[in-house]
């Protein structure tokens, strides 16, 4: 048993409800949630599970939530307190139920899953003393007085030359927190000098001049904004384009959003454009705004010709809950099954930055609701990339440690044997992702263990962010221009109106194997003279897509094609 954070009042449900439950819930005619039907289960003299008992043990009510197009399929358990002092606790019913022997159905903890390290709770603090992002890393501004004991052009701003040793006393910061300082791998503005990716013309957006479907890459993550590779992003119905690249406003096929996180009132509670939902009124800017746009952007530099379609999971706390990222992703299973018969572009790869940290992985081999959603995924012909995490540990995360556990210093890298015995699905792998520095060091955050499968660069990576991200803190000095009309200044801490940010996490190493993925399969298609996808039945295809992935994910690990 290890630990882990979970939402207090809430249960995933995968299996039938008992029958004596299901036979004493009345439907709630208005529960106020918005896409969910809720039923009462009303109490009996005698428990029948359990579950019921320690509910009742709580001082609790029980609730079971059916989502819209479910066939009244129960996903949800839910505890309603019944007095002010009384403190539900899922975890206590979920032990219970493991004791119970007379259910058919299997509960589990809702999971707050996460962009960010885990080191203390996402909720109330952030892992850092205090958040990189929300104040200076500095005890104060280095640049509010003069860093210097005397003037940089009077004599020589450090008592040593800069480069022989490091113009502070010491480091403010030692170990995995220098990656949140600005300029040594937190999220900081830089000016992008070279050009756009190219990108091959066509009047089909969607296809190459050959015929070939362009692949599209899911990013299930904040959203993604407005940029000049990108479009427009506009919270006002049909103002947002895509820039040819960008699938904008893709829609399930009951008409509602894939991403199931809501889409605020104010721009300027969008992660994507004013990024400052989590202080509104005070700034600075939330710790993960624009990092969706970030990741798309590592996808159209690596590959250019990709289509992105932005899957919006959670906000810029960057904390999602569990079940909420599983109805996401069903809702995307769902459009690429659409998409499979013909209503839309079928998505090759998807991009998971966020995990979460089990308290018995052993259960996990069991069915689950989180690896069904990804098995299905899998099953349709798309590649699913996750993020191995961000708090330099071993301990699996989820769903990155869905991946099959392997030896990455064999050559090529192979799965260990008792791995590959255990895994007999045709289903693409998922693959997990850890961080390396700009020198091919691994990052000292990087999670790591032999379920991560890659390696990529994901510190002090330079990417996109929206323009329309201009955060409230200021540069340190700000005065008029002598000599023109603008201004002089100091670099401003959060403005990224140029678009480039530099940045570090898992979560930007993922993205790049998602683009190798992608690139592959591109020249897999335009090699086959773009027959691909265009012909056979469409049962067929889901095989083939199923083996063109496989392929591609051979020629990205370096592994033989075909290669389990």
């Amino acid at each position: 048993m290890e630990s882990t954070w979970y939402v207090a009042d809430r249960l995933i449900v995968h299996g039938e409800v008992p029958p004596e439950m299901w036979a004493r819930s009345r439907r709630i005619p208005d529960p106020g949630t918005p896409g969910i039907t809720l039923y009462e289960v009303e109490p009996a003299e005698s428990p029948a599970t359990r579950v019921e008992a320690e509910s009742r043990r709580q001082g609790c009510r029980i609730r079971l939530g059916v989502r819209e197009g479910a066939d009244e399929t129960v996903q949800s358990l839910y505890l309603l307190t019944e007095r002010p002092d009384v403190q539900p606790d899922a975890w206590e019913l979920r032990e219970a139920d493991l004791d119970d022997e007379s259910t058919a159905w299997r509960l589990s903890l809702d999971h707050v899953m996460t962009t960010q390290p885990f080191t203390s709770h996402p909720f109330t603090s952030h892992p850092f003393t205090s958040h990189p992002f929300t104040s200076h890393p500095f005890t104060s501004h280095p640049f509010t007085s003069h860093p210097f004991t005397s003037h940089p052009f009077t004599s020589h701003p450090f008592t040593s030359h800069p480069f022989t040793s490091h113009p502070f006393t010491s480091h403010p910061f030692s170990g995995m927190a220098e990656y949140a300082v600005p300029g040594r791998g937190g999220r900081t503005p830089v000016a992008w000098q070279g050009g756009r990716p190219a990108r091959t013309p066509h009047d089909d957006e969607r296809r190459m001049p050959d015929g070939t479907p362009r692949p599209v890459v899911a990013v299930v993550d904040t959203g993604l904004g407005s940029h000049p590779w990108f479009g427009t992003y506009s919270l006002q119905p049909g103002g947002s384009t895509g820039n040819g690249v960008v699938l904008r406003d893709v829609l399930h096929p009951d008409g509602r959003p894939i991403g199931t996180y809501p889409v605020p009132g104010q721009g300027q509670d969008d992660a994507e454009i004013g990024g400052t939902s989590a202080a509104p009124l005070t700034g600075p800017l939330d710790p993960v705004a624009g990092h969706g746009t970030f990741i798309a952007g590592i996808v159209h530099q690596i590959c250019p010709d990709a289509r992105i379609l932005p899957v919006r999971a959670v906000g810029g706390t960057g904390v999602g809950i569990e079940s909420e990222v599983i109805e996401s992703l069903e809702r995307l299973v769902a459009y690429q099954r659409a998409a499979l018969e013909g209503d839309g572009e079928p998505v090759d790869v998807v991009v998971i930055s966020m995990g979460y940290y089990h308290e018995r992985p052993e259960d996990l081999e069991i069915d689950h609701p989180l690896r069904g959603v990804l098995d299905a995924l899998g099953e349709s012909g798309a590649a699913v990339v996750a993020a191995s995490g961000n708090d330099g540990s071993t301990r699996p995360e989820y769903p990155a440690a869905f991946a099959p556990a392997g030896d990455r210093r064999a050559q090529p890298p192979v799965t260990v044997p008792e791995e590959r015995e255990r895994r007999s699905t045709p289903l693409p792998a998922v693959l997990a992702v850890g961080a390396l520095n700009p020198d091919g060091t691994t990052a000292l955050f990087s999670n790591d263990g032999e379920w991560v499968t890659h390696m990529r660069p994901g510190a002090a990576v330079v990417s996109t962010v929206p323009t329309t991200l201009d955060g409230p803190l200021t540069p340190s000095v700000r005065l008029k221009e002598r000599l023109g009309d603008g201004h002089r200044a100091t670099i401003d801490p959060e403005g990224f109106d140029g678009g480039f940010a530099s940045w570090s996490g898992t979560s930007f190493a993922a993205p790049v194997v998602a683009a190798e993925i992608a690139q592959h399969l591109l020249d897999a298609r335009s090699g086959a003279g773009g027959r691909r996808g265009r012909a056979g039945r469409r049962l067929d295809d889901r095989a083939r897509r199923r083996e063109d992935v496989w392929g591609a994910i051979a020629q990205v690990t370096g592994g033989p094609a075909g290669a389990r």
